[in-house]
């Protein structure tokens, strides 16, 4: 009888065990979500580099503290509200400066971040001196080293740059500028603006990046419109210091960061303003 008994309860516990057990079902790709930690008090976010990824990413601040978030330059796809960052939203190689402003007004705070990938330098490159080569700048600091450079890492991927004459070696994203010029037929104008896809063995896994590139290029230095001068000219005065804010990574390192402005209006980062000139 005991034996029977046993027996009845153990084919219940089975069941029951059986019919509460679900099958799993796999979730739906959806944006990663990250919400950092406090590693350092004094900063918004706990990071300061953040790399696109394929579902996309979402970086939520430390704090939940009623404000508003604003940032320079343009580029950075920030909730003023919340201070979400869309990383994949946002122009990416660029550092960008964030401010936190609370309802009180009071104990303001401000963090840099990095939304990884290449930039180029806004610069008149001279032809008949040699200086033909656009160099990419990794992570908006001239110091670092392109990750998976003519390895595992892929520039121009679907050939969008090769099509309209901007000769971008594959391997390193380096812009042969003389070849570029040749390419055109004619020795003043400026090529088509076109997005560079690449792939960074980084932090990204290799996610799809891009940025868009546009080469001017003219005979002489004075055939330079002045648009063009002025724009280079308040870039550059703002790469190291924004806001009375040392933006220097390292000594001596050139930080990519641009919040100038020409004629009171504020510059955008992108396009690098990149000019070839044959002198």
């Amino acid at each position: 009888m005991f034996k029977k008994i046993f027996v009845y309860i153990v084919m219940c516990m089975a069941c029951l065990y059986f019919s509460c057990k679900k099958e799993s079902v796999p979730e739906p790709d959806v944006p990663t979500t990250v919400t950092t930690g406090t590693l350092n008090p004094t900063a918004l976010y706990s990071d300061s580099v953040f790399y696109v990824q394929d579902i996309g990413l979402i970086v939520k601040p430390v704090n939940t503290i009623a404000g508003t978030y604003t940032s320079t330059p343009d580029g950075l796809s920030i909730n003023g509200n919340t201070g979400d960052i869309d990383i994949n939203n946002s122009e990416t190689g660029l550092k960008y400066k964030i401010t936190f402003t609370p309802v009180s007004g009071t104990n303001v705070q401000t963090s840099f971040i990095t939304v990884s990938g290449i930039n180029y330098e806004d610069k008149i490159y001279h032809l008949s001196k040699g200086d033909s080569i656009a160099m990419p700048i990794y992570n908006a600091n001239v110091k670092l080293a392109l990750p998976g450079a003519n390895t595992s890492s892929v520039f121009d991927q679907n050939g969008g740059c090769k099509k309209a004459g901007i000769a971008v070696n594959s391997g390193n994203a380096q812009i042969n500028l003389a070849l570029s010029v040749r390419n055109q037929g004619i020795d003043t104008g400026a090529t088509q603006q076109v997005k560079l896809l690449y792939r960074i063995n980084d932090g990204s896994n290799k996610s799809l990046n891009g940025i868009n590139v546009k080469i001017y290029f003219y005979r002489t230095v004075s055939q330079i419109p002045q648009y063009l001068t002025d724009l280079i000219a308040a870039r550059k005065s703002s790469i190291f210091d924004i806001g009375g804010q040392q933006t220097l990574s390292q000594p001596g390192a050139l930080v990519l960061m641009s919040s100038a402005t020409v004629d009171n209006k504020p510059v955008k980062a992108r396009p690098p303003c990149i000019i070839a000139v044959g002198d």
